[in-house]
């Protein structure tokens, strides 16, 4: 039986944005386990939990820099596996935890070795995710880098859909320190990220015929 929230705990952040306090772990791995609770994005932060429905202005830059990510690693010759948005969640003190799904994550190099065939994700035993991108279109988007770095995800991206801008950041003991230049992917920058983003708007391309320029565009930058 699904455990229940009474309604004066809840509030209402954004219009696509729930957030429950004072929810347990198991709580949490209930709802989240559902299978009637599939489309929902969640984030759990030691008791609090925050409940999302990604609406397109979200879900296509992801869409996008998901593209964006897979031609780089094919341009450059990088073993890559993408996890979407697998739940990624450890549980830690009795009683609490983190956990997320990313708008998009990927194993990449050693890690995809090592992943590739895998069924389950087990973040005790398992390597994060090399990588992780994060779509930030509210105002209360400041818990997802907690949880990150509590998971131990070396580097996050940063989207925001009203500036259209790009951060990147590397974890740095408990907390992610902004980067010029990408690890995961080190030829790329945010400046070059943005680049590739608006070729997509002005160059009349669908997503096939994006994928294979921006493997062009890479190696052009690779033999720089």
């Amino acid at each position: 039986m699904m455990a229940t929230v009474t309604a004066p705990k809840l509030q209402i952040i954004e219009p696509d944005q729930v957030i429950l306090p004072e929810v347990s772990w198991e709580t949490y791995r209930r709802l989240r386990d559902a299978v009637g609770n599939d489309s929902i994005r969640m984030i759990y932060l030691d008791g609090t939990l925050t409940l999302m429905s990604p609406a397109l202005r979200h879900d296509r830059p992801s869409r996008l820099l998901e593209q964006l990510v897979r031609g780089v690693a094919a341009g450059l010759g990088m073993k890559l596996m993408s996890i979407g948005s697998a739940t990624l969640r450890r549980a830690e003190v009795p009683g609490g935890g983190v956990g997320k799904e990313p708008d998009i994550a990927f194993y990449l190099g050693d890690d995809e070795r090592r992943m590739r065939l895998r069924e389950d994700l087990d973040l005790a035993a398992d390597p994060p995710p090399t990588l992780a991108i994060e779509i930030d279109n509210t105002r209360n988007s400041a818990p997802a880098l907690t949880v990150y770095a509590r998971l131990g995800v070396p580097e996050v991206w940063r989207y925001s859909v009203s500036k259209r801008s790009i951060w990147m950041g590397r974890l740095d003991g408990s907390t992610y320190q902004e980067v010029a230049r990408s690890v995961a992917l080190p030829k790329l920058t945010p400046a070059l990220v943005r680049e590739a983003l608006d070729r997509f708007q002005v160059g009349d391309f669908d997503d096939n015929d994006w994928f294979e320029w921006v493997k062009v565009w890479i190696r052009a930058l690779a033999e720089n």
